[in-house]
């Protein structure tokens, strides 16, 4: 594990924030010609709202590419030898760079699939019991906002169990509560019983 100074550590986390920051699903639709995209749907520029808008395709890049972002910068300090404290405080950043990026009026995405990437960086094998919290909640219940929250809060449970150190564990719940936080609508509409399924009769205000 390298030792790290306060000085390196700050530019660390402000290039996880920037590379989390970066509004893929905004700049994709608008290169295909389809507007903004923050104006139809949902107006989040997550994947799934491209794809209500762009096209699954795009939708799909999208997804790739929000995940990628999120991987990146944690995977490169984990080469750099950061310890696992430091590379938490890394995730954190790039899923706060996607939620609040300064390039849209620090108005972002909900950070669920930036989310997956850091932890595709910083264990991967936690990322399987969040997948089947994920895949369980949706089939279920058909809700996506329902499964992503819940597979989000398996994350530092999962850490847990794996046993990470205290401060790592709080970092990662941070994670979630952005995810949480963000999702405050969908949590909203799960509790009035109007959010739209994954597929249903309702269509309106799905998740993105």
């Amino acid at each position: 594990m390298a030792s790290i100074s306060l000085p390196s550590l700050v530019l660390w986390c402000l290039g996880a924030f920037l590379c989390g920051s970066i509004p893929f699903g905004l700049v994709l639709v608008k290169l295909a010609g389809k507007g903004d995209v923050r104006a139809h749907g949902s107006g989040n520029i997550g994947a799934t709202n491209v794809s209500r808008v762009g096209g699954k395709a795009l939708g799909f890049v999208t997804l790739l590419l929000d995940i990628a972002k999120g991987f990146l910068p944690v995977f490169l300090g984990k080469q750099f030898g950061l310890g696992e404290l430091a590379l938490s405080l890394l995730a954190l950043c790039a899923v706060l760079g996607h939620v609040f990026t300064p390039w849209l009026k620090f108005q972002g995405g909900k950070g669920v699939a930036t989310a997956l990437g850091v932890a595709l960086a910083f264990r991967a094998s936690m990322v399987l019991p969040a997948l089947g919290v994920f895949i369980v909640l949706v089939l279920a219940f058909r809700y996506v906002s329902l499964g992503s929250v819940m597979a989000a809060a398996a994350l530092p449970v999962t850490l847990i169990w794996m046993g990470a150190t205290p401060l790592v564990i709080l970092l990662w719940f941070g994670i979630v509560l952005v995810v949480i936080l963000k999702h405050h609508e969908n949590i909203r509409r799960l509790l009035k019983g109007t959010e739209s399924p994954l597929w249903g009769l309702k269509k309106e205000d799905a998740h993105g």
